[in-house]
Formats: C-alpha cells, sequence, structure tokens
C-alpha cells in the first residue's frame, strides 16, 4: 500500500521511463491509492489509513477503530508495521522529493508521525517485528525522548566538523562500528545523515563552506 501524498518519487521514475532497483528484481507497484485519514473499503470494519512518514516516506499504519475484544481502555487496534514497536527504534529512512528541490526532513517526519499516532490513543498495538503490546502513548513517549537524546549526543560529536560517516562511526550503537557488517554500515551512516537533516533544519548544526566532502558542525 501506498500513500497518495508519498508517492511522487514514483511518478518521476514513471516519467523517465524506467523505475531504479536493485540488479535483478523489479519494482513492486501499488495496486491502489491510499488517502490519509481514509476509510478503507472493507466490509463490517472500519480501518482507517493513518499517513506515517520516516521509515519510508510512504508508510502507512492502520487504525482498528473498533472496541478491542479484551475490553482493554483505548480507542481499538493499530497495526503499526514498522512504525511503532515494543523494543526496538526503526530505522529512519533517507529519501528525497524529486518534485521539491528542498532538502526532506525524514526525522522530522518521523517525529511527528509519532506524535500523531500518540493522540489515537489505541489499546493494543500491533507491529511487523516483536509482539503485540498496549500503552502506544508511553512507548511514543519513549521513542521522541530517544531521538531527543541521540540529537544532543550528536551535538557534541559536532564540535569538531564530521562527515556523516565520520559521525556514524563515532555514534553508539547496538555493538561496536568495527563489528557492524559492511553492509549494515550504509543504514547507520543514512541514520545518521537523517539525524543531521534534522538538527540542520532546527538551526542547531550546518554545513561547512568548502568539500567535497561535505562535513557538518554544531552552531
Amino acid at each position: 500500500m501506498c500513500i497518495r501524498d508519498s508517492l511522487a518519487p514514483l511518478r518521476a521514475a514513471r516519467a523517465g521511463g524506467r523505475l531504479r532497483t536493485l540488479p535483478g528484481l523489479s519494482a513492486a507497484l501499488p495496486d491502489r491509492e491510499i488517502v490519509p485519514g481514509e476509510l478503507l473499503d472493507l466490509a463490517g470494519r472500519r480501518l482507517r489509513a493513518v499517513w506515517t512518514p520516516g521509515h519510508t516516506p510512504g508508510h502507512v499504519c492502520l487504525h482498528l477503530e473498533e472496541r478491542h475484544p479484551a475490553n482493554l481502555p483505548g480507542d481499538g487496534r493499530l497495526f503499526s508495521g514498522d512504525h511503532l514497536l515494543p523494543g526496538i527504534s526503526p530505522h529512519i529512512g533517507l529519501y528525497e522529493d524529486p518534485d521539491d528541490t528542498a532538502v526532506t526532513d525524514p526525522l522530522g517526519d518521523y517525529l511527528a508521525s509519532l506524535e500523531r499516532v500518540g493522540r489515537l490513543g489505541v489499546a493494543e498495538v500491533l507491529p511487523a517485528h516483536q509482539h503485540a503490546f498496549t500503552d502506544a502513548g508511553g512507548r511514543v513517549r519513549e521513542l521522541l525522548a530517544h531521538h531527543e537524546e541521540r540529537l544532543t549526543g550528536l551535538l557534541a560529536l559536532l564540535a569538531t566538523p564530521l562527515t556523516p560517516w565520520q559521525l556514524a562511526e563515532r555514534m553508539e550503537w547496538n555493538r561496536p562500528w568495527e563489528q557492524i557488517p559492511h553492509g549494515s554500515r550504509s543504514i547507520a551512516v543514512s541514520e545518521a545523515e537523517s539525524h543531521l537533516r534534522r538538527l540542520v533544519k532546527l538551526g542547531r548544526a550546518e554545513a561547512v563552506p568548502g568539500g567535497p566532502p561535505v562535513t557538518y558542525i554544531a552552531v
């Protein structure tokens, strides 16, 4: 499923006559577009689409607006995909909008999406990984605090100019940098850059003139 507002990259690729994918793979095209806030056509159910960009630009959660069968307090259940997980901080994707020359802010998108989901007040969350859980609002607050703590830590690292790769090498992960497989390091670097973009957006960091490579410093 894709949210209509997030299809700019797909439209641009189509306009160019091709879709970029990894060698040997073909692109998965959506069979329908979903409007944010739309009730899906599902007989006997109230399943509403909630656009939650951040992990990917078109990520969607689905809110089942029905009384929970166990009568848990709250407003239905949330199929949260990769947006809200009980024990993992979801990866923040790094994406561009070819219809807009402005630099995107994936982490800002994610944090806004988290707050939107937190306001739903759901009784139970059914994620794509790990296990079902309750207290969505508490988990949202934990993730908001986690990213604020990470942004603060990155500002200390940016006392001297660093590239996104150099920043990723110095960040805290679930294992030492030397033990992270090379294929996963690019994901770590994109995570670092998503936080850098947020700091720049907030006016707390800036790119240093010169380069390449581009380096950033706290302001």
